[in-house]
C-alpha cells in the first residue's frame, strides 16, 4: 500500500476519526435534530387534527344554531297563529255579547212602546168618552127632557166604558 502512497497508520487514524466523528455528531447533532424534527412535525400533525375538530366543532356548532333558529321561527309563527285566532275568538265573542246586549235592548224598547201606546189607547179612550159625552149631552138637552137625557148619557157611557175595556 505504501506503492500507492497510501500509509496505513494514516488511513486507520483517518478511518477512526471518521468514525469518532459520525459517533459524535450522530449521538449529539443528528439525533436531537431529528428528535426536534420529529417533534415538530407530531405538533404540526396535532395542530392540524385540533384544526379539522375545531371545523368539525364549528361545522356542528352552526347547523346546531341553524336548529335552533328554525325553531324559533316555527315557535313564533305558532304562537302568532295562535294569537290570530284567539284574537279572532275574542272578536266573535264580543260580536256576540254586542248582538244580545242589543236584542235585549230592542225588546226592551218594544216592551216600553207597547206600554206606552196601551197607556195612549186608555187615553184616547177615556178622552173620546168625554168628548162623546158632552157632545151627545148638548145634543141631548136641546132636544130631549133632563130625565130623559140622563138615562140615555148613563146607558151610553156603560156601553162606552165596556168598549173600552
Amino acid at each position: 500500500m505504501e506503492n500507492l502512497g497510501i500509509q496505513p497508520v494514516s488511513l486507520i487514524t483517518q478511518i477512526v476519526n471518521f468514525t469518532i466523528m459520525v459517533i459524535i455528531l450522530t449521538k449529539f447533532l443528528y439525533k436531537p435534530i431529528l428528535k426536534v424534527i420529529e417533534e415538530r412535525k407530531k405538533k404540526v400533525q396535532e395542530s392540524l387534527e385540533l384544526s379539522e375538530k375545531l371545523k368539525e366543532e364549528a361545522k356542528k356548532m352552526e347547523e346546531k344554531r341553524q336548529e335552533v333558529i328554525d325553531k324559533a321561527k316555527l315557535e313564533g309563527k305558532k304562537i302568532i297563529e295562535e294569537a290570530k285566532k284567539s284574537a279572532k275568538q275574542v272578536e266573535a265573542e264580543l260580536i256576540k255579547k254586542a248582538n244580545k246586549e242589543a236584542a235585549t235592548i230592542v225588546v226592551k224598547s218594544k216592551k216600553e212602546i207597547e206600554v206606552e201606546r196601551a197607556e195612549m189607547e186608555k187615553k184616547i179612550k177615556k178622552q173620546t168618552v168625554e168628548i162623546a159625552a158632552a157632545i151627545a149631552e148638548k145634543l141631548l138637552s136641546e132636544v130631549l127632557s133632563e130625565d130623559n137625557q140622563r138615562s140615555i148619557i148613563d146607558k151610553k157611557l156603560k156601553e162606552v166604558a165596556k168598549l173600552s175595556l
